[in-house]
């Protein structure tokens, strides 16, 4: 059955994480920070500065041609800019070659530059570099797939605050893969990430207190924090919060809650959660009050969390 499936709560969405997004970019993340939105900004006035040598402004460019803020999107002239900027000693911008590099964007795909410049934006303390050299290692992308020094370089950007890294570094103790298994220091370090707002790190942290791993077992705890993650919109954190209200763990049996999750997680693209909503339905699991009241709930539980 799709929901005894479900209550196993297993690691699924953890491995996949590893691997969803191979290279991250910080330039979106960069972009939001800046006091003036690059769409408002003077762009005339940053391509003078960025003319005159200001690598700040280099990189304000770059970055607006990467996302195509305020210019048309142009990714051989973000990497143009960012390789500007790099030349004059932009740590940021030698980060963003490493990712242009590695996915061929405004360039041709070379991962032994991607490699190259990574390395010296880490060497910097760069922790997006930190975390892409090992997310290299841990995909095999340009060097020999080795979780081990996968895990050595997820750490270290993992130690310098990144909650990315942080998730990783847990769900690596965790499964023992990179590293020895230690859930006690997998919880260590999905704490650290779910206390930067990281959806994954509360699902899996949840998941550890629904089991005990690490943890004294704390279903209420973990129904908790899977719940928070499932109202910041993932949708396995939503397809569990299904199973407890359809089974009545932790809670008593609210079908209309149930089929409310289900439609959330359906809707972000989880084939078991379409399969509980078409079981529901198929047989007649609720009224067309019921149907109505799940639907105006799964509206409500869509918003985002104060």
């Amino acid at each position: 059955m799709v929901i005894a499936r479900l209550l196993k709560l297993t690691a699924a969405l953890a491995a996949l994480m590893l691997t969803a997004s191979p290279v991250w970019s910080a330039t979106d993340a960069r972009i939001n920070q800046q006091a003036i939105a690059a769409e408002t900004s003077d762009i005339a006035a940053v391509r003078r500065a960025a003319d005159a040598g200001d690598a700040k402004a280099q990189l304000r460019l770059a970055d607006d041609y990467y996302l195509g803020n305020g210019v048309e999107q142009d990714f051989e002239k973000a990497f143009e800019w960012y390789s500007r900027a790099a030349a004059s000693g932009n740590i940021e911008a030698m980060a963003e070659l490493g990712v242009m590099y590695a996915k061929g964007l405004g360039t041709e795909q070379n991962y032994d530059k991607a490699r190259e410049w990574s390395l010296k934006a880490a060497g910097l303390g760069s922790v997006e570099a930190m975390y892409n050299i090992g997310a290299a290692y841990d995909n095999g992308l340009g060097v020999p797939k080795d979780l081990a020094k996968a895990f050595e370089w997820y750490k270290k950007a993992a130690e310098a605050g990144y909650d990315v890294a942080q998730f990783n570094v847990g769900n690596m103790y965790e499964t023992g893969e990179g590293a020895p298994q230690d859930f006690a220091q997998a919880v260590y370090w999905y704490e650290k990430a779910a206390a930067q707002d990281s959806p994954p790190a509360r699902f899996n942290l949840g998941r550890m207190y629904v089991h005990g791993q690490g943890v004294a077992k704390d279903l209420q705890k973990g129904r908790a924090l899977i719940e928070t993650a499932a109202r910041q919109g993932l949708a396995l954190a939503q397809l569990n919060m299904a199973a407890f209200a359809y089974r009545g763990e932790g809670q008593p049996v609210d079908k209309v809650a149930a089929y409310a999750w289900a439609l959330l997680a359906a809707d972000g693209g989880d084939p078991d959660a379409r399969d509980l909503v078409r079981t529901m339905e198929q047989d007649r699991e609720l009224t067309e009050d019921q149907l109505k009241q799940a639907s105006d709930l799964a509206d409500k539980l869509s918003q985002p969390v104060a």
